[in-house]
């Protein structure tokens, strides 16, 4: 197949901006599911203080949807502590870093977060704020979404600016979204998707292999630009062969026949960081 051998020979491509040396670091976590917010907040600063130090120059770090929660209490009573400690790690260096995390809260009785919020914070604060604006099939009715996919939540955009790199937070679903809805790009270079979770087959949330296919894939092909997520797999290991970074090659196949092996975005670095939950395995994509 002629694709297959494009792909083959272009396997090796690592930047895909123009003249930009930015980087995005992608986290994901295998977890035992004996957490607390403030272990998950000790993983934060952990894995974070271990990134700039393996690092040089200017960044994302990008942590998974529902990172936080909140219980029955709105998810924005949790900003100003992710601020905070954000703020206090990314003070120790002049480099132009952003951290975006998830925060999930107004839990209702059936366990259901109504709030699924993308948050992105600098040194200097607050920089973005997302909503989910697409629900999965299961959550209509339970979630609270922004009205539209660049409406402002709190005041805040869900697109940021590092060095002239434009970014479009995404909260789980709503990376299918972009394709369900055929949303046009709104003039941005990268899409960021804080996913929630994964279980093994049987016991919760599946479908990795879809997430990345229709999800990542997808809406690369969408608005032609790389896609990076991250996302917690709970008691399953399938977390090392799972993407987080992925860009749609020019083709006309169907995401139905897309396979991880055409992925031409590779990391630059990758190592794990052992925590009391279980790994934080860390991707550094160049851009």
């Amino acid at each position: 197949m002629d694709y297959e051998r494009h792909i083959t020979q272009h396997s090796t491509q690592r930047h895909f901006l123009p003249e930009s040396k930015e980087w995005i670091a992608t986290i994901v976590l295998q977890s035992n599911e004996k957490y607390s917010n403030e272990e998950r907040m000790n993983v934060l600063s952990k894995v974070a203080e271990s990134i700039l130090e393996k690092s040089s120059g200017n960044g994302i770090i990008l942590f998974p949807g529902g990172m936080f929660s909140t219980g029955e209490n709105e998810a924005k009573t949790y900003y100003n502590e992710v601020e905070e400690t954000v703020k206090n790690i990314l003070s120790k260096t002049e480099r132009n870093i952003v951290v975006c995390v998830g925060i999930d809260g107004s839990v209702d009785t059936e366990g259901y977060s109504h709030d699924q919020i993308g948050i992105a914070v600098s040194k200097k604060g607050v920089e973005a704020i997302g909503r989910k604006f697409h629900p999965a099939p299961q959550e209509r009715e339970h979630v609270k979404l922004a009205e539209k996919y660049l409406s402002k939540e709190g005041g805040k955009s869900r697109i940021f600016e590092v060095n002239g790199v434009k970014y479009f937070m995404c909260v789980c679903y709503d990376i299918y979204g972009i394709r369900h809805l055929n949303l046009s790009n709104p003039d941005v270079d990268v899409v960021l998707n804080l996913v929630h979770c994964f279980y093994p087959v049987g016991e919760g949330p599946a479908g990795t292999t879809f997430f990345a296919k229709h999800g990542f894939a997808g809406a690369s092909k969408q608005w032609r630009c790389p896609v990076f997520g991250t996302a917690v797999f709970f008691n399953c290991d399938t977390y090392e062969n799972w993407p987080t970074g992925v860009y749609w090659n020019p083709s006309d196949i169907s995401t139905v026949n897309w396979r991880y092996a055409y992925n031409p975005l590779k990391s630059e670095d990758k190592f794990e960081i052992n925590v009391k939950e279980g790994v934080a395995l860390v991707r550094i994509y160049v851009l």
